[in-house]
């Protein structure tokens, strides 16, 4: 019976200490653009670890599952706070990124993101990273962009409802390789900060 125990106790915390993999863009075989579904709901993200590829063209279809709340994207390191509150980052994957938005969206803020908007919604001039914030039961978001060659991780986040989002665990992980390089993983930081390119050849 105690050896039972033990091996019950041991694949818990085994179980508790792997997470899903990482996902992958799906290419489409005409276009050549990765396409990117990603969920919002209360309080996570779908998936919520995402590997991507500089150079690599990406369609983010994002959607808002839920019935009642606000949520948003963003993408990026080191936290904003203003008065308490988490509100976006200081480090922005999207600062000189050509974005093109498209589809409905309660508000956009651009950053310093090159914004090509096609799309419904506010539009907010505040300092800040770049943010797209969904209404609940809207139709799909399509955010279009290159990854640029930013490597590194970053978190992935929704700073909604006065930062509570954020504070409620709404956030994940997104980690930027060299193009055509097979993936490098990484321990897990507590939180995330880009690794300098010559540490990834360094690494190989």
């Amino acid at each position: 019976n105690i050896r039972i125990s033990i091996v019950f106790i041991v694949l818990i915390i085994f179980s508790l200490g792997c997470g899903s993999d990482p996902i992958k863009p799906e290419i489409d075989p005409k276009s050549r653009i990765g396409i990117l579904k990603i969920d919002m709901s209360d309080f996570k993200f779908n998936p919520d670890r995402i590997d991507l590829e500089s150079g690599m063209k990406v369609r983010i279809v994002l959607s808002n599952n839920s019935s009642a709340n606000n949520h948003g994207l963003s993408i990026g390191y080191g936290l904003i706070k203003q008065g308490g509150a988490s509100t976006g980052f200081k480090n922005d994957l999207f600062d000189n990124v050509e974005v093109i938005v498209t589809g409905p969206a309660k508000l956009i803020r651009p950053g310093n993101a090159l914004l090509i908007r096609d799309a419904e919604g506010d539009l907010d001039g505040t300092s800040g990273s770049f943010m797209i914030v969904k209404s609940p039961g809207t139709q799909p978001t399509v955010i279009e962009f290159t990854v640029p060659e930013k490597l590194g991780e970053y978190e992935l986040a929704s700073f909604e409802n006065g930062g509570k989002d954020y504070q409620d665990g709404m956030k994940g992980l997104i980690k930027v390789f060299p193009k055509t390089n097979q993936p490098i993983w990484w321990n897990n930081m507590p939180s995330p900060t880009p690794i300098p390119k010559k540490n990834i050849a360094e690494s190989k």
